[in-house]
C-alpha cells in the first residue's frame, strides 16, 4: 500500500494534536487512562509531545540521540499549544531533511524523515482515541495507520511462526493486508487471499483493534492464533 502524500501527514500531525490536546483537557489531570492504567491523562500528553521532540530531536541531530520524556505543563488549557508546538517543530524538521530525506530510525528498510512523521502521526491517532474512543477518524488515514502498524511489527521478534496466515480486510474502503508468521517474523501484503484468521471491520475498527483499543467483534478462523497474534503485537 502507498503512503500518504507528505503533506496530509504534515497537516493531520497538526489536526490530531488539536484534537488530542482538546479531548484530554476535558478530563482531571489525574484521570487514568484505561487502556493504559499505568498512566494518567497527563502522563498520555507527555508521552505524545515527548514523541514529537524526540523525533525532531533526531533529525536536527541527523542521526540517533537519547530519548528524553519532556513533561506536559501542569494546566490542561494549554495542553493544546504544548502538543502543537512539538508537532510543528517535527513538521520544520521534516521539510528541513525531506521527507524522503535519509536519516536514522529504528528500522533499518526506512531510513527517511517520512517515516518518523508517519510513525508519530499514528502513534497520536491511537493516543487520541485513548482520551476520547467515540472519536472518528478518516478511512484512508486509518487504513495507513493499519499499514504504518504492520511496518513496526516487521521488528518484532515474537511474531514468529510457521507460515500462519492472517487476513485483515476493511468494509468501507478497498484495502485489505495478508501477513504470514515465518521463522524471521512477519511478512505482509496487501490484498485478499485465503487465511488461517480472517478479521473484517470498518477501517477505524482495525486499527482501533490491532492496537488493542477495540475488542473484535468477531474473528473467522483459528481463535488460538489470533490469541497468540495479540499476545506477541504489543508495543
Amino acid at each position: 500500500m502507498e503512503w500518504l502524500a507528505p503533506e496530509r501527514y504534515a497537516a493531520e500531525l497538526e489536526a490530531e494534536a488539536g484534537r488530542l490536546g482538546a479531548a484530554a483537557a476535558r478530563q482531571p489531570v489525574t484521570t487514568i487512562v484505561p487502556n493504559c492504567p499505568e498512566w494518567t491523562i497527563h502522563d498520555l500528553v507527555t508521552h505524545v509531545g515527548s514523541g514529537h521532540r524526540y523525533a525532531a530531536d533526531v533529525l536536527e541531530a541527523g542521526g540517533p540521540v537519547a530519548y528524553e520524556r519532556v513533561g506536559a505543563p501542569s494546566d490542561p488549557d494549554v495542553w493544546t499549544p504544548w502538543l502543537l508546538d512539538g508537532a510543528q517543530r517535527l513538521n520544520a524538521a521534516v521539510a528541513a531533511v525531506g521527507f524522503t530525506g535519509e536519516t536514522w530510525t529504528w528500522h533499518p528498510s526506512h531510513q527517511t524523515a517520512g517515516f518518523w512523521l508517519r510513525r508519530m502521526v499514528h502513534d497520536q491517532v491511537v493516543h487520541r482515541f485513548d482520551a476520547d474512543p467515540d472519536g472518528d477518524l478518516a478511512p484512508d488515514l486509518a487504513a495507513d495507520g493499519v499499514a504504518d502498524l504492520l511496518l513496526s511489527f516487521e521488528m518484532f521478534d515474537g511474531l514468529n511462526g510457521d507460515g500462519e496466515t492472517l487476513q485483515f480486510s476493511a468494509t468501507d474502503i478497498p484495502r485489505s493486508w495478508h501477513v504470514t508468521l515465518t521463522s524471521s517474523g512477519i511478512k505482509w501484503t496487501d490484498g485478499d487471499h485465503a487465511a488461517d484468521v480472517t478479521l473484517t471491520a470498518p477501517a477505524r475498527d482495525l486499527l482501533l483493534i490491532l492496537n488493542r483499543r477495540l475488542a473484535a467483534p468477531r474473528i473467522d478462523g483459528d481463535p488460538a492464533l489470533w490469541d497468540r497474534w495479540l499476545t506477541a503485537s504489543r508495543f
